[in-house]
């Protein structure tokens, strides 16, 4: 007889050690699936966050830039508001759209003799809301993104458009 045939059968300990590691598996398991649901509701909110800043500082820049040189209106366009920058460049007048369509903010950059159409401009970012309204030399934009959340940009405009005089 060996060694090996004297030893009692080690069956509970071998049973412990796969239960142990069946355990280990199962809790990696969920400690990875709960890490990806936090990691993907991160991601959301940080693209919803970075989503309301783009539309609001595309808005900013775009005045900005170009107010107190130009003049600045609220359009409308079979039934889409636009903001409307029109500006001089050595002579010839071309104007800038900001406007919502089809579920995307779009700009339109253009010279003023051509007819503006809504399918003409180039999409900037996802949006499902934009309603810029100018009162008494003060702009209000506001914006709501495709999440729902919105946010408003409000400015005195220098170019004084929209003041009662």
């Amino acid at each position: 007889m060996s060694i090996r045939d004297k030893r009692p059968p080690r069956m509970i300990q071998n049973v412990f050690v796969l239960l142990l590691l069946a355990v280990f598996a199962a809790m990696s398991t969920l400690l990875v699936t709960l890490g990806a649901q936090v990691y993907r509701g991160t991601v959301e909110r940080s693209n919803a966050n970075n989503q309301a800043r783009i539309l609001s500082t595309v808005v900013r820049s775009a005045l900005w830039a170009e107010d107190g040189v130009s003049s600045i209106d609220v359009e409308e366009h079979n039934g889409v508001k636009a903001l409307a920058i029109e500006t001089d460049y050595d002579g010839e007048s071309y104007v800038k759209r900001l406007y919502c369509h089809d579920g995307y903010l779009l700009e339109s950059f253009m010279s003023s003799e051509y007819d503006f159409e809504l399918d003409s401009g180039e999409s900037i970012c996802q949006a499902a809301g934009f309603e810029p309204e100018i009162e008494n030399g003060f702009l209000t934009v506001r914006l709501t993104g495709v999440d729902g959340g919105q946010s408003t940009v409000q400015m005195q405009l220098r170019s004084g458009l929209g003041v009662e005089e």
